[in-house]
């Protein structure tokens, strides 16, 4: 579910059938704190952080749509900032950029 692509194609697939379907995502909730068995089963999913690049912001606030709880708006800069504390590297607003102008932390 944080592939947004793979998200638009599953959903597509979906609309396009004659009668009902369900999608299933198997990937546990970014939100959730992960029992052991999801880091072994997800390869230890989200280990680094998301973090805005000031230079390539233009404050278009397209992320700001996800919802997430960690990216908030700078009036002051006209851009967005991204808690690290609140962030659980889940990228789904570095794929919504459109100046890519989110990209993880290095570690």
């Amino acid at each position: 579910p944080n592939n947004l692509s793979q998200v638009k194609e599953s959903l597509d697939w979906a609309f396009e059938l004659d009668e009902p379907s369900v999608i299933i995502a198997r990937w546990p909730c970014a939100l959730k704190k992960f029992s052991k068995q999801d880091i072994e089963e997800f390869n230890n999913p989200f280990t680094s952080k998301c973090s805005v690049n000031t230079d390539k912001c233009i404050g278009c606030k397209l992320c700001m749509k996800i919802g997430c709880p960690a990216i908030s708006f700078k009036s002051e800069e006209k851009m967005v900032s991204i808690d690290s504390n609140k962030c659980v590297g889940c990228e789904v607003c570095s794929q919504v950029c459109p100046k890519d102008a989110i990209s993880k932390e290095r570690n």
